[in-house]
């Protein structure tokens, strides 16, 4: 059992069950918006069937699981109990009902009417608004002083600047009070949402979680505070390119900054793994190191976009999309795929079987969960995200429908065993 996610400070299981059951089942939905939509989705940035799904991943499939996966793990981090369970639950609804709206609205943006739009953004502001103060009203107590609690608490500095500039920017579609491109504006949108809050945040929590999972000690924790460093001056002196128009180099050096950070990230990393005392990868640690994997592939993608030498022009489109797709579905995805079995089945687990040990002979917290089921959504994850970005430089509709029928199996599979540990009942056998 892993002792690091057991602590007297845990929220109650019902605080967090809900975000990962939503999480689960919006992966799903998403990867069926992608089917409808059609090869078509990925033909542009700014299409209303791509900002909807788009919207439904990040905000229905990561930013859901993250605001779950953080109400448990921030009282192992920071050593303190959330501050208000009750701000909690509504930071779920508001979200969950908010991000349905908000995607519907951009999928039918001909004719959905204004207010769907206007509330769904309004209860998304309001779930962030109180997800920010009840983080910032528990981190205010730790004393627990460390470049990984930088990660997350930057990481929710940068979330707030995210929904302030999403509000401007619908705000500023309507009104025209500041002359500035909508292209620019969604690509501030996209670097603050992507790497300001979940990269920074995923970078946190993973320097913590993944020696943990390994079974590492005394790592050197020069390569994590460069990567501190290095990522937040990228992505400071990117939007403040974008914003006001500065030179292309200044890009390309933003550029540079942060894949620089997010290399001293994957140094550190790499340095758990090699140096591991656990040498054989369960299914959790398999898709994890996948994902590392993925967030090579998106910014090699993403700084040739960024730069975009002369032989690479006409493939700008592509490249960026391919930044997105393996950032969103690929490196996140498959964090989360891989991470959940790490954290949901030992939630569940010590909320049924906690004060039982020693009493009766109780399952492991892997018993909750198929194995099978596990392998099946990693395989046919592998050939999902291969396909995906196939298509984005082929013009192959056998890849892309392969792709995302890929993807949709996955989500089914991954739902499947969502709801297997959530539902799992007491299964008690006397000691012998």
């Amino acid at each position: 059992m892993n002792s690091g996610l057991s602590t007297k400070n845990a929220p109650s299981p019902g605080v967090v069950l809900p975000y990962y059951i939503y999480s689960a089942f919006s992966l799903v939905l998403a990867a069926i918006m992608m089917l409808v939509s059609g090869e078509g989705i990925l033909a542009s940035f700014i299409g209303p069937n791509l900002l909807s799904t788009t919207h439904m991943l990040v905000l229905g499939w990561v930013s859901m699981v993250i605001f779950g996966a953080l109400y448990q793990l921030i009282p192992v981090v920071m050593e303190v109990k959330i501050n208000s369970e009750k701000l909690a639950h509504f930071s779920f609804w508001t979200l969950g009902i908010g991000n349905i709206l908000l995607s519907f609205s951009f999928w039918q943006t001909y004719t959905a009417p204004k207010w769907m739009t206007i509330i769904g953004g309004i209860l998304i502001l309001l779930s962030i608004i109180a997800f920010v103060i009840n983080f910032i009203a528990t981190a205010r107590t730790t004393e627990v002083k460390s470049t990984q609690n930088n990660f997350i608490i930057t990481s929710v500095f940068w979330l707030s600047l995210t929904v302030i500039l999403g509000l401007f920017m619908l705000l500023n579609n309507k009104y025209f009070f500041f002359p500035i491109s909508p292209v620019e504006l969604l690509k501030t949108h996209a670097a603050l949402g992507l790497i300001g809050w979940f990269l920074m945040l995923v970078m946190g929590v993973a320097s913590i979680l993944l020696p943990m999972f390994f079974i590492v000690h005394n790592l050197k924790t020069i390569y994590i505070k460069i990567s501190y460093a290095l990522t937040n001056l990228g992505l400071a002196a990117l939007v403040i390119s974008l914003l006001i128009q500065l030179p292309s180099w200044t890009i390309d050096l933003s550029g540079i900054l942060i894949l620089l950070g997010v290399a001293s990230f994957v140094r550190y990393n790499y340095d758990a793994y090699k140096n591991r005392l656990r040498k054989k990868l369960d299914i959790g640690m398999k898709l994890t190191v996948l994902s590392f994997l993925l967030l090579a592939a998106s910014f090699i993608s993403g700084l040739l976009a960024f730069i975009a030498p002369d032989f690479l022009s006409e493939q700008v489109i592509p490249l960026s999309l391919a930044f997105g797709i393996n950032l969103i579905i690929g490196f996140f995805t498959s964090l989360i795929l891989g991470q959940m079995y790490k954290t949901l089945p030992f939630i569940v687990w010590l909320a049924k079987y906690q004060d039982k040990v020693g009493k009766f002979k109780t399952p492991l917290p892997a018993d909750l969960y198929s194995e099978k089921v596990a392998n099946g959504h990693y395989y046919s994850f592998l050939v999902a995200i291969i396909l995906l970005n196939i298509t984005l430089f082929i013009d192959c509709k056998l890849a892309f429908y392969g792709g995302v029928a890929a993807l949709i199996v996955t989500g089914c599979l991954y739902t499947l065993n969502t709801m297997k540990i959530v539902l799992h009942k007491e299964n008690l056998k006397p000691l012998k």
